[in-house]
C-alpha cells in the first residue's frame, strides 16, 4: 500500500506542480494568452486546492478513504486526456479548477490520512517514503510531457497514458485500516518498545481551533509552505537574474529534487527517533543556510550547486517533518478535518509566496528582498517551533484546559 500511495501521490503532483508548467508556454501560445493569464492559471490551481482541502479532510472522517481516493483518482486520469480537446481559455481555467479538486482526493490529505491509520512506530519513514513521491513526480512527468515536443495535445495523450498505468491499479492495494485485513497498524503490537507512542487523547477538529498550539502549528507550517513554493515557483527567475541559462535553471531543479529525496527519506528516519519539534528546526535551519548562501555569497556555479544540495536536504525534511508533526499532535477521529485545515492553509500561504516574492523581485529589480524575507520567515518558523515544544512538554495548552474545567 505504501507504494501505491507513492506512486500515486508522484502521478498527481507531477502533472499538476510540473508537467502543466511544461506545457504551460505551448499553451499561451496556442490560445494567445497574455502573461497575467497565464500566470493566473497555477495559482487557480493552488487555490482550489486549498478550498477544497478541508472539505475533502472532512470526507475522510466520514467515508472510506478509498472511496475518496479513487473518485479523485480516475476523474484526474480522465481530465489529462480531455485537456487535449480544449479550445478555449475559459475551458482551460475549468480544467485548473477540476483538476485541483482530483488533487486534493487522490493527494496529501488522503495518503497521510492513511499513513496515519497503518504507521505509528516507524510513521516518519513510512512518511518519507509517501512524499518522496512529489519529487520522482517532479523528475518523471516533465520528461513524458517533452517527448511531444511542441505539440502540447499529443503530451496530453503521453501523461494520460502514464497516468492510468501509474495511478489506477495502486487502488486496488489501498485498505481503508489494518481491521480490514485482520491486522493492527506498524508498532501498536509491540506496546513496551520505546519508540512506540503512548495513547492521547483524541482532540477535535473544535477542540484543535480553542489551542495556542493549533495556530502556532499553522503559522510554521504556513511559512515553510510560502518559502518552499514561492522559491520552486520563481526559481527560474532567480537562476536568470544570476546570469544562468534556463538549461542550468532546469539541470539545478532536477538536482533539487533528487536532494530533497534523501532530504525526505533522513529526516522522516530520524522523526522516529528524535524529538519531532528538533529536528523540525534543524531541517528549517539547512533550508535557510542555502538561502543565507545565495544572498551572501557571489554566485559561482560551485555556489548555486551547493546551494541546490543544501537546501533541497532541508525542504526535503522540512516537507516531510510538517506531515508527522501535525500526525502526532492530531492523530485521532478528527484527524482529516484538522490536516484540511492545515493543509488549506499551506496552500494559501504557497500561493500567497508566489506573488509576494514575484512582486518583491519586479519592485526592486533584484531576487535579494524576497531571499531576506524568507530568512526572516525561517527564524519565525524556528522560535513557534520551539514554543510548541514548551507547551507539549508542559501541558500549557490553556484554552483547551480551560474548556474541560469548566465541563
Amino acid at each position: 500500500m505504501l507504494a501505491g500511495l507513492t506512486l500515486m501521490y508522484a502521478t498527481t503532483n507531477g502533472v499538476g506542480a510540473y508537467a502543466l508548467t511544461v506545457m504551460r508556454p505551448l499553451q499561451i501560445k496556442s490560445f494567445g494568452l497574455d502573461p497575467q493569464s497565464a500566470a493566473f492559471l497555477p495559482t487557480l490551481l493552488f487555490l482550489t486546492i486549498a478550498i477544497a482541502s478541508p472539505f475533502v479532510g472532512r470526507l475522510l472522517d466520514r467515508w472510506n478513504p478509498r472511496t475518496v481516493i479513487a473518485i479523485g483518482a480516475f476523474g484526474a486520469t480522465g481530465l489529462i486526456f480531455l485537456q487535449a480537446y480544449i479550445t478555449s481559455y475559459t475551458v482551460l481555467c475549468v480544467f485548473y479548477i477540476l483538476y485541483g479538486i482530483c488533487m486534493s482526493l487522490a493527494g496529501i490529505i488522503s495518503f497521510m490520512y492513511l499513513v496515519n491509520k497503518w504507521f505509528h512506530q516507524y510513521k516518519g519513514l513510512a512518511t518519507g517514503i509517501v512524499i518522496l513521491g512529489s519529487s520522482l513526480g517532479g523528475i518523471i512527468f516533465p520528461r513524458i510531457a517533452v517527448m511531444a515536443g511542441s505539440d502540447w495535445q499529443k503530451a496530453c495523450m503521453y501523461l494520460g497514458i502514464a497516468s492510468a498505468i501509474l495511478l489506477l491499479p495502486p487502488i486496488l492495494l489501498i485498505k481503508a485500516e489494518p481491521a480490514v485485513i485482520g491486522t493492527v497498524a506498524d508498532g501498536v503490537h509491540f506496546p513496551d518498545r520505546p519508540n512506540t507512542p503512548s495513547v492521547k487523547p483524541d482532540l477535535s477538529l473544535r477542540d484543535a481551533l480553542r489551542s495556542y498550539t493549533f495556530y502556532l502549528v499553522l503559522i510554521v507550517t504556513g511559512i515553510l509552505w510560502f518559502c518552499i513554493k514561492g522559491y520552486l515557483q520563481n526559481h527560474g527567475f532567480v537562476m536568470k537574474d544570476l546570469g544562468q541559462t534556463p538549461a542550468t535553471a532546469a539541470k539545478l531543479l532536477e538536482y533539487f529534487s533528487i536532494t530533497a529525496i534523501a532530504g525526505k527519506l533522513f529526516f522522516g528516519y530520524l522523526s522516529d527517533r528524535i524529538t519531532k519539534e528538533y529536528i523540525l528546526v534543524l531541517a528549517i535551519s539547512i533550508m535557510a543556510v542555502g538561502f543565507f548562501m545565495l544572498t551572501a555569497l557571489s554566485a559561482g556555479i560551485w555556489l548555486l550547486n551547493a546551494f541546490i544540495l543544501i537546501a533541497g536536504f532541508g525542504f526535503g525534511g522540512a516537507f516531510t517533518l510538517i506531515q508527522v508533526w501535525v500526525a502526532s499532535i492530531y492523530s485521532g477521529k478528527r484527524y482529516g478535518s484538522v490536516l484540511g485545515i492545515v493543509t488549506m492553509i499551506d496552500e494559501l500561504a504557497g500561493s500567497t509566496g508566489m506573488i509576494v516574492l514575484g512582486t518583491l523581485r519586479k519592485v526592486s529589480g533584484s531576487f535579494k528582498s524576497g531571499l531576506d524575507l524568507m530568512l526572516g520567515l525561517c527564524l519565525v518558523a524556528i522560535l513557534c517551533a520551539l514554543l510548541v515544544r514548551h507547551f507539549k512538554a508542559g501541558g500549557s495548552n490553556f484554552l483547551l484546559a480551560y474548556s474541560k474545567s469548566k465541563k
